[in-house]
């Protein structure tokens, strides 16, 4: 037969108070893990998105122009917030002679911060992709 002590009864709430905890900091990383992993996905649509669009224009300006407007639709579409966005756009291939394959790429930087989860610190998603330029067409 167990006898109960008189000091046993704190032992529960200091377990209780411990499990409590660790069940927050779980809960937290999952919300992070979350958070990192739809960041990427939203990064990895917009660079994407954005190698695309510059890829049909007619001129690496206009190819700029499109991939920057595009990217950032894509980021607000997702509904991401990012601290840091950099769009970067490689657009010296539209300088080829025609019938010569060329490229577009875009590489999309978001710095993903935890605030509004009420955790401190960031994360950096960086995608970069490339878009073939129509060998034929019209370029400038």
């Amino acid at each position: 037969m167990k006898r109960a002590f008189r000091g046993d009864s704190g032992d529960v709430n200091v377990e209780v108070a411990i499990g409590v905890s660790a069940l927050i900091i779980l809960f937290g990383l999952a919300l992070i893990g979350m958070r990192v992993i739809t960041a990427e996905s939203a990064v990895d649509e917009a660079a994407r998105s954005a190698a695309r669009s510059a890829s049909i224009a007619r001129d690496g300006e206009a190819a700029a122009a499109a991939a920057e407007t595009r990217a950032q639709a894509v980021i607000a579409q997702q509904g991401l917030n990012c601290d840091n966005l950099h769009i970067a756009v490689d657009a010296r291939d539209f300088a080829k002679p025609l019938g010569e394959t060329g490229y577009v790429i875009a590489t999309v930087t978001c710095e993903v911060t935890f605030r509004d989860l009420m955790i401190p610190g960031s994360r950096l998603a960086v995608s970069e992709f490339r878009s073939p330029i129509d060998r034929y067409g019209a370029r400038r």
